[in-house]
């Protein structure tokens, strides 16, 4: 059992001695703050920082120092967030080899797995020793299994896992092996092979069952655990019955943890969901555990979510911190009452005093759970509010019949879709037409056959809705002309034009599908009429339509012969610049070569090269990709000397501090590496959505994060990047392309861009040293279809918007009312209000020498 009493000593220490470089000074006063509770006997707490402030850091030195302290943590996170989680946490211990995130039973199985477990032939076994070995050397299983691991990640999704049935009858297959084996092991007996009963390639699965039941039940009689779900028949249990007697199995298989720390805490909040799973019967904790919720949103929608959020931190099992909890929603709400009419009423000198006695009460009730720094608290960006306001500019992109590209049909098919959603009828596809067509993901709804069947019913619509369905369909229906995405395309361009990059968030995959090709489409035919390099020998074929579309701009100056005529110039084009390429890779070998007799590193660089000789231009060529970072001038041909100097470099900086590494290490850390480049063969516009691979998003974000590298504009679906993504580097630009309803969820996407250490952090010191023109800010674009339904839902979320600022930013009062008044009364209160808004920032200051 852990002392947490240490953990709060290694935390002081943490605060007080680390390096500026490693957790800045708010950083470094929420760590003593931990440390605090944690002295007085707080077992829980909820990290609510805002988004980019460095919530996950704070968290790793907490894990470090309960590992410094002999405990174990378990990180409960959505999977794609593991890869940043590694980093931060080879900050605190360079040593630092944490699995991936545990995805799924199978995974959780594979875990047991040994090398001699697959039977058949020698190719058969031999396949399977190396699957293990890549699945290890790759951190995504253990190497001694799940409980010896020091930290384990869990995905928010792991215990969506299923168990079905094979047909009638009792249950068979290597899934529905565990529960059976941990029941006889517990009762001193062993559970027969029936090798008949298995598939084919399941007997290794059967194996590391029977291996996880083994460790399973010595936990249970080493724990004296519960027992209740091994006890009857489960050959006939169905899927949900018998997952809910085998989670709490798999929370002993996973080993007992000291400290639970859940990221993007307010996901999933139902008592069902995946996540909520994880946190009950799939967690065994210790004796005295310690929970840290971590998210920058504990409410979204409703006040009454802090509630929900703060119960699953402190575990929705303690009856009596529920009821505590419980005592909260009076002020909570209260204060969001509140907040209301500060908004909506004049205000005076007792509205003023309302609301501070409002907002006094909603600080005391929360602050003991929550611990919460926003920009406020930040020197760098309340310098910047002081001086020019909000360092954030929100600026609608109005598509109206005004708009460039609105046609007349265009303007039939807006008409039509809100005529046909107001039709008295129950085809719930004709309602949805009227966010359909804005949005861009639909346009034909309904069939002629379908309008006949409403008419035998409504002989009334059946005229209105043949006359609104000709409209509709009337004209062409092409969505690479959609008001929206045109729009769209216009304001990416605004700043592609100039070299920055956009983040774009959208929801549905055809409109970002048509909003991806054309980008690429119109960037391919600016190169071919600048005459400069395109990364393509031809149009492929899912892209025809949207260069067609393209071909329609007179300005980009389309070949007169269309695609084969461009396609014949792409091919001509591509077959040159490869030519060149390879010429200037082999003049670059041929000068490493000669600098290899000096040995060492020079030696090192040319055997790496030889040694790839096969895919000589993708490696040279992704190296040099990754060295351009670190050249002073980018546009001067690489000779073998700068070359090897920048290598030099890069292989210093992959060793850290370590010494005397061996050179397949150091082969090692540099393959790793060179995986997030993928060279300029990339595309203009990338599209980022569920279905793209974790390797490749991971490429993306990368190659996203560097300046002079594609992509120029990364397009991601709201679910996938909205969350936990570090895509600040280059960025300060973001289009939401689809509406939300959710203001937390645009705060998320924002805070993509807005983190510590971004790209307008950096403009901003620039500007300030310089202070040439206007200050930068970050820049967030909506694309707002006007008078639509779109334009309704967005009208609702800037209401919903300011009500979530007011809880968490203290932004209460509207811009007019936070003008400088001439009368004295109404400056008090402004000032009043100002004063009493929430703030839940720890107080330690930096100048305290002692933890």
């Amino acid at each position: 059992m852990v002392d947490w009493n240490r953990v709060a000593d290694l935390l002081g220490h943490i605060a007080v001695e680390s390096e500026e470089t490693l957790l800045d000074q708010g950083q470094r006063a929420s760590v003593m703050e931990l440390a605090r509770r944690i002295r007085t006997g707080q077992r829980s707490a909820l990290l609510a920082d805002e988004v980019g402030m460095g919530k996950t850091r704070i968290a790793a030195a907490l894990i470090h120092a309960v590992r410094k302290a002999g405990g174990r943590t378990a990180i409960v996170l959505p999977a794609g967030l593991g890869v940043q989680w590694q980093q931060e946490l080879r900050r605190f211990n360079a040593d630092d080899k944490t699995l991936l995130p545990l995805r799924s039973y199978d995974g959780f199985i594979s875990g047991f797995s040994g090398e001699n477990d697959a039977e058949g032939s020698a190719r058969r076994k031999r396949s399977h020793k190396e699957w293990l070995r890549y699945r290890r050397q790759q951190r995504e299983l253990p190497e001694e299994g799940w409980a010896a691991e020091k930290i384990v990640m869990i995905s928010h999704s792991f215990a969506s896992m299923q168990f079905p049935n094979r047909g009638e009858g009792p249950a068979g297959g290597w899934r529905r092996e565990l529960l059976p084996n941990v029941a006889r092991l517990v009762k001193g007996r062993r559970r027969n092979l029936m090798r008949s009963n298995f598939y084919s390639g399941e007997l290794g699965h059967v194996h590391a069952s029977r291996r996880a039941a083994q460790a399973i039940a010595d936990a249970i009689q080493a724990h004296n655990l519960p027992r209740e779900n091994l006890e009857g028949d489960q050959k006939w249990l169905s899927a949900d019955e018998y997952k809910r007697k085998i989670l709490p199995l798999i929370g002993y298989g996973l080993g007992q943890f000291d400290l639970i720390v859940v990221d993007e805490a307010h996901k999933a909040r139902g008592a069902d969901s995946s996540l909520s799973r994880i946190l009950g019967p799939v967690s065994w904790e210790a004796k005295y555990p310690f929970r840290l919720g971590m998210t920058a949103t504990p409410v979204e929608l409703d006040s009454s979510q802090w509630i929900d959020t703060l119960e699953r931190v402190n575990g929705r099992e303690n009856r009596d911190e529920i009821a505590a909890l419980s005592e909260l929603t009076e002020w909570i709400t209260g204060y969001v009452r509140m907040v209301r009419r500060i908004q909506t009423e004049e205000l005076d000198e007792g509205l003023a005093g309302d609301f501070a006695a409002a907002a006094t009460k909603f600080c005391d009730v929360l602050r003991p759970y929550v611990l919460r720094r926003d920009k406020r608290s930040d020197p760098e960006f309340s310098a910047f509010k002081e001086r020019h306001g909000d360092y954030r500019e929100v600026v609608d992109v109005a598509v109206s019949p005004e708009t460039e590209g609105f046609t007349r049909d265009w303007l039939r098919r807006f008409c039509a879709a809100e005529a046909l959603s107001l039709l008295p009828q129950d085809d719930p596809r004709l309602k949805r037409s009227r966010l359909a067509i804005a949005q861009g993901y639909g346009f034909g709804l309904t069939s002629e056959e379908e309008i006949d069947e409403q008419a035998t019913r409504e002989t009334d619509f059946v005229g209105q809705a043949r006359f609104w369905m000709d409209a509709f369909s009337s004209g062409d229906a092409d969505i690479y002309s959609h008001p929206a995405i045109v729009a769209a395309v216009r304001k990416i361009e605004d700043y592609t034009d100039a070299r920055e990059k956009v983040l774009v968030f959208g929801k549905f995959l055809a409109p970002m599908n048509a909003l991806t090709r054309l980008l690429d489409a119109r960037e391919m035919l600016r190169r071919l009429r600048d005459n400069k390099h395109w990364p393509a020998s031809g149009i492929a074929e899912h892209g025809v339509e949207a260069v067609t579309a393209a071909m329609k701009d007179p300005a980009l100056e389309a070949p007169i012969g269309g695609i084969d005529e461009i396609n014949a110039m792409l091919k001509h084009r591509y077959d040159e610049w490869a030519g060149n390429r390879r010429a200037e890779l082999s003049r670059l070998h041929r000068e490493i070569e000669g600098l290899a007799i000096q040995g060492g590193t020079a030696a090192f660089l040319s055997e790496l090269l030889h040694h790839n000789a096969n895919k000589e231009d993708l490696q040279i060529g992704t190296l040099l990709e990754a060295l351009s970072d670190r050249r002073r001038v980018t546009d001067a041909p690489w000779t073998g000397d700068e070359m090897l100097d920048l290598f030099e470099s890069l292989i210093e900086d992959l060793a850290g501090e370590e010494d005397g590494e061996s050179r397949d290490t150091q082969r090692a850390k540099l393959e790793l590496y060179l995986q997030d480049y993928s060279g300029r063969e990339g595309n203009f516009a990338r599209m980022m959505s569920g279905s793209t691979a974790p390797q490749t998003r991971r490429m993306l974000q990368a190659a996203f994060n560097r300046t002079g590298s594609w992509p120029m504009v990364l397009i991601a679906q709201s679910r996938v990047g909205r969350e936990g993504l570090n895509l600040h580097e280059a960025c300060r630009t973001v289009v939401l392309l689809h509406a939300e309803w959710n203001p937390a969820i645009v705060e998320q996407q924002i805070g993509r861009v807005d983190r510590k250490n971004s790209l307008w952090l950096r403009d901003w010191r620039h500007w300030s040293a310089d202070r040439d023109g206007q200050p930068p800010r970050i820049r967030v674009h909506p694309v707002v279809v006007s008078g639509t339904y779109d334009d309704h839902n967005w009208q609702v979320l800037k209401v919903r918007w300011l009500e979530l600022r007011a809880q968490l930013h203290g932004d209460v009062l509207r811009a007019d009312q936070a003008l400088p008044e001439v009368n004295d009364e109404k400056s008090a209160s402004v000032e009043l209000v100002r004063r009493s808004t929430p703030d839940f920032s720890p107080s330690w200051k930096l100048d305290r020498k002692s933890p």
